[in-house]
């Protein structure tokens, strides 16, 4: 078989599994969506997820604090959310923050935090790769579409 006929026959079966080719075309939104995707701006999907976020900071820093949103992706119930929190006037700005939150029983709730950067040993690429790996083999339900790029591409191989 060449590689076209077994990529003609991949796509046929994809066409035609339980969905009947539907699912390329509808793009479910809310938590169940099988795509990955990023809550508009003032949908309350967001404010959920921005309020469990915060819920979480404030166990451990009780100032109010408004999030500038670098990455936030959602998938089936899962999200992958990068802030850079500020005071709601915009002249403090803290550390950012990178988290995985999960929707359970309808409420978002963070799962884990990345460690800070300081907090991490070794070089960040590796870390990171090492850390994520971690956290993919943890919640083996978590879809890896929503992590950045370095929680997504395989370790490199260390050769001692």
């Amino acid at each position: 078989m060449t590689n076209l006929t077994i990529a003609l026959l991949s796509i046929a079966t994809l066409l035609s599994g339980p969905t009947g080719g539907r699912a390329q075309l509808e793009r479910p939104r809310g938590a169940q969506a099988d795509t990955a995707y990023t809550p508009a701006r003032g949908s309350a999907e967001r404010k959920a997820i921005m309020d469990a976020m915060r819920a979480h900071r404030r166990r451990f820093d009780p100032r109010p604090v408004t999030f500038v949103v670098s990455n936030l992706r959602v998938q089936r119930g899962w999200a992958w959310l990068a802030v850079q929190p500020q005071s709601p006037d915009g002249r403090s700005r803290y550390e950012g923050e990178e988290a995985l939150l999960r929707r359970r029983n309808g409420r978002w709730a963070v799962a884990e935090v990345m460690p800070a950067v300081g907090e991490r040993e070794g070089t960040p690429l590796e870390e990171d790769c090492a850390w994520f790996q971690d956290l993919r083999r943890r919640f083996p339900s978590l879809p890896v579409a929503i992590l950045p790029a370095e929680g997504r591409r395989p370790c490199a191989e260390h050769h001692h």
